[in-house]
C-alpha cells in the first residue's frame, strides 16, 4: 500500500495517493506497526503539502516527526526500508512548510537538520533526498549559489549510487546556472532533462520547476515561452491538485503580462494578482501572499496609487516576525521605505 501510494505521487495522482495513505494509516494502527506507521505519516504529511493544505501538512509532519523520535533505532530502520530515512524527510517536509507558512528562517534550520541527519547516518539516498528538497527550498527563496551547491551533491550521489528518480537535479542546476547568468544552453540543458522527466511518467513537483524557470525566462524576454510554461504549471496544478504553488503561478503569469505589455494588461494582471492574493491567504501561504502584495503594491505605485499600496502592503509585510535578511522582505521593505 505504501509503494502504490508512493507510485500515485510521482504520477501526479494525489487524490489517489490521499485515499490510500489514510488507508494505510488505519492499518498501521489498527496493526501497531511502528515502522509502517513513521512512513504512512510522513507519506500524508507530503501529500496535503503538494496539495496546498499547507496547516492541515504543518501539523501532520509535526505529528510524525514527534512519532520518530520517540521510535527506538529498530523500528527507524526498519522504516527506512521505504527508500529514505522518515526523520530527514519529516525535517525536509516540514522545511518546505514552514517557508510557505511565513517562517523562513525557522524553515532553514530544519532543512539544514535533515542534511546534518542524512550525513550522520550515512544513507545514501537520504542525502539525496535532503540536497534535492534544500535545492529547491534554496532556489525559491533566490539565493542560487547555496542551491546549484546542493543540486551538485544530490546529482553526484545520483551518479555514484544509480538513483534515477533524482534526475531533476539536473534540471535545478540549470535553473540555477540561468538565474545567476542566463543564457541559451543553461535553458536548452533545463528543457530537455524536463522532457526526459516527463517522458519517464514522473509528475510530482513539475510546478516547482515551473515557477523557477520561469524568472531566466523573462529576463531573457522570451514572453512567450515564460507564458506558455505558466499556463503549463496552472494545467498541472489543476490536473493534479499540486496547488503548493498555485499563487506564484498566477503571481508570475501576472508579473509576464506587465513585462511584455499591450492593450488591457494591467486589467488583467490585476485579475491575476487577485487570484494571486485569494489563493495564498486561503492556504495560508504567507511568503507567498507578501510576493502577490509586493506586486501588487509596484502595480498600484505605477498607476499613482501610492498611497493605497502603503496602506495594503504595509500591514502584511509587519505580520512577519523572521526572515527580515531574505530577498522577499527586503523587496518588500524597499519597497515601502520608498512609499514612506
Amino acid at each position: 500500500m505504501f509503494w502504490l501510494t508512493t507510485a500515485s505521487v510521482m504520477r501526479g495522482e494525489l487524490p489517489v495517493a490521499e485515499e490510500t495513505i489514510a488507508a494505510l494509516l488505519q492499518l498501521a494502527e489498527a496493526r501497531d506497526d511502528l515502522p509502517a506507521l513513521l512512513n504512512a505519516m510522513r507519506g500524508q504529511a507530503m501529500i496535503r503539502l503538494f496539495m496546498g493544505q499547507l496547516t492541515g501538512a504543518h501539523e501532520a509532519i509535526g505529528r510524525a516527526y514527534e512519532a520518530f523520535e520517540a521510535s527506538s533505532e529498530d523500528d527507524r530502520l526498519a522504516a527506512r526500508s521505504a527508500g529514505q530515512d522518515a526523520g530527514v524527510a519529516d525535517l525536509a517536509l516540514m522545511s518546505w512548510a514552514l517557508w510557505l507558512l511565513g517562517q523562513p528562517d525557522t524553515a532553514i534550520v530544519r532543512m539544514d537538520a535533515a542534511i546534518r541527519r542524512a550525513d550522520a547516518i550515512s544513507h545514501p539516498h537520504s542525502q539525496a533526498y535532503a540536497c534535492y528538497y534544500a535545492c529547491i527550498l534554496h532556489a525559491l527563496r533566490g539565493e542560487f549559489l547555496v542551491a546549484q551547491g546542493h543540486a551538485e551533491r544530490c546529482i553526484a550521489l545520483s551518479e555514484e549510487h544509480g538513483f534515477r528518480q533524482w534526475r531533476l537535479a539536473r534540471a535545478l542546476r540549470g535553473i540555477c546556472v540561468a538565474s545567476l547568468d542566463p543564457s541559451p544552453s543553461a535553458l536548452g540543458e533545463i528543457g530537455a532533462v524536463l522532457d526526459g522527466y516527463r517522458s519517464a511518467g514522473y509528475q510530482l513537483a513539475i510546478t516547482a520547476l515551473d515557477v523557477l524557470l520561469c524568472p531566466p525566462l523573462l529576463n531573457s524576454h522570451d514572453y512567450e515561452a515564460a507564458l506558455e510554461l505558466i499556463e503549463h504549471g496552472l494545467a498541472t496544478a489543476n490536473r493534479n491538485s499540486e496547488r503548493i504553488l498555485e499563487a506564484e503561478l498566477y503571481r508570475l503569469k501576472a508579473r509576464v503580462l506587465v513585462a511584455r505589455g499591450g492593450p488591457a494588461v494591467e486589467a488583467e494582471a490585476q485579475a491575476l494578482l487577485d487570484r494571486a492574493l485569494s489563493t495564498g491567504r486561503s492556504q495560508h501561504a504567507r511568503t507567498l501572499e507578501l510576493r502577490a502584495a509586493t506586486d501588487q503594491a509596484a502595480l498600484w505605485i505605477h498607476q499613482g496609487r501610492r498611497e493605497e499600496a502603503l496602506n495594503f502592503l504595509a500591514p502584511i509585510y509587519a505580520s512577519f516576525t523572521e526572515g527580515f535578511e531574505t530577498h522577499d522582505l527586503k523587496v518588500a521593505k524597499v519597497l515601502l521605505d520608498g512609499l514612506r
